[in-house]
Order: C-alpha cells, then sequence, then structure tokens
C-alpha cells in the first residue's frame, strides 16, 4: 500500500499560512533578546587582520579611493562603502562596524524565528532563535559575510512567498544585494531563490494555446535570475569600466580561485587536544573544545540528515524547506574554502532553520538525529555565550580616539596606546607609514589595523595578501623606495609566523623586504608586541 502524502500536504499548507509573527511585542522583545545576546560583547578585544583590512579598507573610500582599481579588495563594495560613509560622518572608529554587526546578528535571529514559526511550533522555533543569535554573537568579526547572510535568507523567504512578479524581482534584488557584501553569496543566494521560486511556481495554470507549458513553470526563475544579474551587474559595472573587465574580474574572482590553497585547512576529523575527565571543571573544558572542533563534521551530518529527511518524507514541494536545503548546500563550498569556526556561522544559522522545520515531521528515530544534531549546535553557541559573560578576559580600555572604548587585554591596550602615540608624534597625518611583520618569508596574517589606529595611510595599493614571494616582496619594495616613509612598524606577534598546514604554512626563502629594510632602517623603540624601525 502507498503512503497517502495528501495529509503532509495539507499540514504544509496549513503551517504555510499561519502568520510568522505571533506578536509585534514578541518580535520586538526577541530582537531585543538578540542584540543583548550578540552586543554585551561588543566592546571586546580588537582583531589586528579582519577588522584591520575591512576598517583600512574603509578609511581609503573615504578618502576618495576605488576599491579593486586603487587597493586590494577581496569582498563586495557595499561594506566599505557603508563604514566610508559613517567615517566621513562620524569620524573613524572601531565602533561603527560592531554596531552594524550587533544589528544583523539580532536580524538573522529574527527572520530565523520567523521562517520557523510558519512551519512549527513556538517553542521550537524559539529553540531555532536562540541556537541563531549565539551562533551569529560568538565569534564576531568585520568580514561582510553578515549583511550577505541576512539578504540571502530574506532572498529564500521572499521567493518562498512571492505569488507574482514583483515577488520574484524582490528575491533577485535581495540576492543582489547580498552580492553587494560578498558576491559569492549572492549568486549561493540566487541558487536558492531559483530552486525555492521553481518549487513555490509548482502548481501552474493550464498553458494557453501555443504557448509552452515550461514558460509558466520556469517565469519565476527567469525573472529571479534577470534581477540578480541586471542589478548586481548595474551594481560592479561602474568598478569593472575603472578597474578593466580582465582585472576586475581577477580582483573579484580569480584571486579567489587561484589562491584557494593558502587558506584552505584540513577538515577536522583527529582531535588531538585534551580531554581531561576530571575535575568536573576541567572536563567541561575540554568537551567545549572537543564540540567547537568537530562542528565542521557536525554541519555536514546534520545537512545530510536533514536531506535524506526531505527524500524520505517528500518534502520536496515545501519551497521554505527546499529553499534553506539548496543554499546549505551552497555554504558548503564557504566552509570548505577555510574549516574554522567564522566559515561554520552560515551553515549553523541555515541548519538551525531547516532541522528545526524537519524534526517534528519524522519518526522518533529519524527526529532523534536531527535533534541531537540542533541540540549539540545550540551547545556550542550558548557555551561559547556563557563563557563569555561568566569568565570574561581581564581588559583595559584603549585609550586613543578610534578607539572609542574599545577595550583589550591590559598589555596590549598600553603597547597599542604607547606605538599609537610614538608614530604620531613622529609622522604628520599627511605622510604615511608602512606596516610589516616579523620576517617576510613567512606571513600568516599582518597587521593592517595599524594604519586604522594610527590614523596613517599605507603608500603601498595592497593592506593584506600574499606578500612573501619574490614579486610581492619587490613590488612592496618598490612602493617603499617611492613614498620613504619614515617609520616603518613592525609587528612581532608570534601570531604572524604561526605555520598552518596550507601553502601559507611553507616559508618562501626569499628576503627581499627583510634585506631592504635592514639596510634603510634602524630599530626604534619597542612597545610590547610593536617595534619601530625610523629611517636613516
Amino acid at each position: 500500500m502507498k503512503p497517502d502524502h495528501s495529509e503532509d500536504a495539507d499540514d504544509d499548507r496549513r503551517r504555510r499560512q499561519k502568520p510568522a509573527l505571533d506578536h509585534p511585542v514578541m518580535i520586538a522583545l526577541l530582537f531585543v533578546g538578540g542584540l543583548v545576546i550578540s552586543g554585551f560583547t561588543i566592546l571586546r578585544g580588537v582583531e589586528p587582520f579582519d577588522e584591520g583590512l575591512t576598517l583600512q579598507a574603509a578609511r581609503r573610500v573615504a578618502e576618495g579611493q576605488l576599491p579593486y582599481s586603487d587597493f586590494l579588495w577581496a569582498y563586495g563594495p557595499g561594506h566599505v562603502y557603508l563604514l566610508a560613509a559613517l567615517f566621513k560622518l562620524f569620524g573613524t572608529s572601531l565602533l561603527w562596524w560592531r554596531i552594524i554587526r550587533v544589528l544583523v546578528d539580532a536580524g538573522v535571529a529574527v527572520l530565523v524565528f520567523a521562517v520557523v514559526r510558519r512551519e512549527a511550533p513556538f517553542k521550537v522555533a524559539l529553540v531555532a532563535w536562540f541556537t541563531t543569535a549565539c551562533a551569529m554573537a560568538q565569534p564576531t568579526g568585520a568580514n561582510p559575510f553578515a549583511p550577505a547572510l541576512l539578504f540571502s535568507l530574506g532572498a529564500v523567504v521572499v521567493a518562498a512567498r512571492a505569488t507574482d512578479r514583483r515577488g520574484w524581482i524582490g528575491a533577485g534584488a535581495l540576492c543582489a544585494l547580498a552580492a553587494v557584501w560578498r558576491l559569492d553569496f549572492g549568486v549561493y543566494a540566487a541558487i536558492a531563490a531559483c530552486a525555492t521560486a521553481l518549487v513555490a511556481s509548482a502548481p501552474v495554470q493550464p498553458a494557453a494555446a501555443g504557448e509552452p507549458a515550461a514558460r509558466g513553470r520556469f517565469g519565476p526563475v527567469v525573472t529571479v535570475i534577470a534581477a540578480f544579474a541586471a542589478l548586481t551587474a548595474a551594481i560592479y559595472l561602474p568598478f569593472a569600466i575603472v578597474d578593466g573587465p580582465a582585472d576586475a574580474w581577477r580582483d573579484l574572482v580569480g584571486r579567489s580561485l587561484s589562491q584557494g590553497r593558502y587558506w584552505r585547512l584540513p577538515f577536522p576529523l583527529d582531535y588531538d587536544g585534551r580531554l581531561r575527565l576530571w575535575p568536573p571543571g576541567s572536563l567541561a573544558h575540554d568537551a567545549k573544545d572537543v564540540l567547537a572542533y568537530y562542528v565542521p563534521l557536525l554541519l555536514v551530518v546534520g545537512l545530510v540528515a536533514g536531506l535524506v529527511a526531505i527524500v524520505v518524507r517528500r518534502l520536496h514541494h515545501n519551497p521554505i524547506i527546499v529553499g534553506l536545503a539548496v543554499i546549505g548546500l551552497t555554504y558548503i563550498a564557504y566552509l570548505l574554502s577555510r574549516t574554522d569556526e567564522f566559515h561554520a556561522t552560515p551553515l549553523i544559522v541555515v541548519l538551525a532553520a531547516l532541522l528545526s522545520i524537519l524534526v517534528l515531521r519524522l519518526s522518533m528515530r529519524g527526529g532523534a538525529v536531527l535533534a541531537l544534531v540542533l541540540l549539540a549546535l545550540l551547545a556550542y553557541g550558548a557555551s561559547n555565550r556563557l563563557s563569555a559573560l561568566f569568565g570574561p578576559p581581564r581588559l583595559a580600555t584603549i585609550h586613543i580616539p578610534v578607539a572609542d572604548g574599545v577595550k583589550a587585554p591590559p598589555a596590549e591596550a598600553r603597547s597599542i596606546e604607547q606605538m599609537v602615540a610614538a608614530v604620531q608624534r613622529r609622522i604628520p597625518a599627511d605622510d604615511p607609514i608602512y606596516s610589516v611583520t616579523q620576517r617576510s618569508n613567512l606571513v600568516r596574517i599582518n597587521d593592517p589595523l595599524i594604519y586604522v589606529l594610527s590614523e596613517r595611510d599605507n603608500p603601498t595599493p595592497q593592506d593584506f595578501g600574499l606578500q612573501t614571494g619574490a614579486a610581492a616582496q619587490r613590488a612592496i619594495v618598490a612602493s617603499l623606495e617611492r613614498s620613504r616613509p619614515k617609520v616603518i612598524v613592525r609587528w612581532l606577534s608570534p601570531e604572524s609566523t604561526k605555520r598552518e598546514p596550507n601553502a601559507r604554512g611553507t616559508p618562501t626563502g626569499v628576503h627581499i623586504l627583510d634585506k631592504w629594510l635592514a639596510t634603510h632602517y634602524r630599530r626604534g623603540p619597542r612597545f610590547g608586541s610593536y617595534r619601530l624601525l625610523v629611517r636613516d
């Protein structure tokens, strides 16, 4: 006897007809709750690389430079232009990106709640909201993926609910907005929105005489693609014209594709850290580390289990389920590009929504598997936030204008203050400085935040990138020969030379920049991890 799925279909229709928002006050409370979960650590810590490259790019734009043609930038223009506008209006600050991120974190969590609430009971939607809020809140960074994720999820939701051309254009426009922040996320969103629109438009009216039957079915998909392509092209076209088509392709796409081996990390399968069984505090601490290590594996298992559940329960007729599943598949590519805690976040958010919707539609055994993955992701995010709440690090305020109350470990805060004061005493505001790491033949990350903290410019067009090869070092030396900065700031943190298991972890043996610096600069004062090199 074949299973009767009409009851499931009726149930799906009833769920889609349920209001997404139980009450405006509840949504407001959830948004405020998301702000609190994400925002109570808003002033904690500085991140030399990710925060530095984003804010330095925004400084360049505020000064009139164009991304891609005037300086290296790996993402869409949206984030840096938004931050540059805030810099122009209110001054350079470490706060603006943090405020934006907290608002976006809370928005993503509320959107996930609204999506799940249409398909599942309130308590399940609340679990999805809390899992999302914790995942978005930590780890945090200035990477523009968070707004891109918000627009991407919005595109899937709009495509699932659209009933006419206006809705499909709206879905495509949201995909384009995602692309403004991150081009890859825009493409992921467009793929998912098209799949969602295709499923949502499945019950089409009979085709008119002489009209191909597929036209009505694929019309929404064509509309989404057309809106996305037209708006994305309109946004990127001015930059492509200035940079040139070939260079624009290289800067936006080609460099990422060709240099992936320098950034990828092995998939985490073999945990070799500590796991102490006693005392209980040590067990809890080590278990948290084990869970964090295996989050990428949990995400793959959870996504595969969700896909199996969709096939077994024949839920491919539900647009929002299909949309979440497809965008989850695309985020596997983002996760594998660098399997760390930052690149896991988008897929955690998608699975928080998808598994919450699926868990009650399966048998007890099947639902238990999804529930365990969901609870593990919840435990991962909640443990991070609880540690941040009840075990905060010892921090001190960084007393420089651009910090605006941001804090760092006391020794780091004092060294930043001393370094900035020394640079600003020696270098007029219109003169450049340059930042280097311990050695030029091995660089894991560099510190472009130095330019932002000191409010001094970089005379080269690259604030980050692969700078250890002979050609790259010769280009740096040529730029420094032309600009002749009076001070070089050497960042001595061991994080700069930590060897990763990828192509960047192997020293190149090239010391062109180090030799040039030794010839033209002498050692000046040292402030913690910062050493000034002064031109002879």
